[in-house]
Parts: C-alpha cells; sequence; structure tokens
C-alpha cells in the first residue's frame, strides 16, 4: 500500500501544473496530465493514462530510431542497432515490477517504462539534429 500512495503522489505531482509546463521535468504531453488528475488514484484509470502515453512515446522511439537509421552507414546503423538493444535490457532491469508489490508496483512499473521510452525518444530525436 505505501508502494501506491508513492505512486500516486508522484502522479500528482506530474499532474499538478503540467498545463503551462512543457520542460524536460513534465516530458509527456499534456493530455496524459490532465488524464492522471481525471484518474482519482483508480489504478486501471492510471494504468489508461499510462498506457495511451506509452503508445505515443512509443511511436515517436520508433519514428525517430528509423530516421536515424535512414542518415547512417552499415556500421553505424549496426551499432544503433546494438545500443537499442542494450537499452531494452536495461529499461526492461530497471523498471522491472516488485514481484511482492502489488497493483502500486506494477503501475510504478508502468510508468518506470513510460518515462524510460518517453526519454530515449528524445534522446534519439536530438541525435537526428547534430
Amino acid at each position: 500500500m505505501a508502494a501506491f500512495a508513492t505512486v500516486l503522489l508522484a502522479f500528482s505531482a506530474h499532474a499538478a501544473g503540467a498545463e503551462t509546463t512543457t520542460d524536460d521535468s513534465k516530458p509527456f504531453r499534456p493530455a496524459y496530465y490532465a488524464c492522471v488528475k481525471a484518474s482519482g488514484g483508480v489504478t486501471a484509470a492510471l494504468n489508461d493514462c499510462i498506457g495511451t502515453e506509452h503508445d505515443y512515446q512509443d511511436k515517436r522511439l520508433n519514428t525517430a530510431y528509423q530516421a536515424l537509421r535512414k542518415s547512417m552507414t552499415d556500421v553505424q546503423r549496426t551499432a544503433l542497432r546494438n545500443e537499442e538493444r542494450a537499452w531494452i535490457t536495461s529499461r526492461d532491469t530497471s523498471c522491472a515490477p516488485d514481484k511482492d508489490g502489488g497493483t502500486g508496483s506494477m503501475l510504478d512499473s508502468n510508468q518506470c517504462d513510460l518515462r524510460e521510452t518517453a526519454q530515449r525518444a528524445a534522446a534519439l530525436e536530438a541525435r537526428m539534429t547534430r
């Protein structure tokens, strides 16, 4: 239960003031923060918010990845693929839910996966502008 309270507090902190801020401390779309705020802390509703935003961020990541690949040599593409595989392994390890943590742990895990995906998308997009 403590894990769930921590997750809910983190969600609330993100949702508060999100309407006016689009800096790196708020890496998700405003609709995500509005969804979290409207969820009332209900786990299923929060997971729906996370899922919708994750779909968006994952598409963003894949678009950036494919665009980068098009501008690279074969050697660079292989290096990028290996880097991406290592990132996926790292994300999956760091975002794995606590086996004894219940729904709060799963919610935290899903939020971690969303955050990592959004950060990776931003990192790949930044490389496209170099």
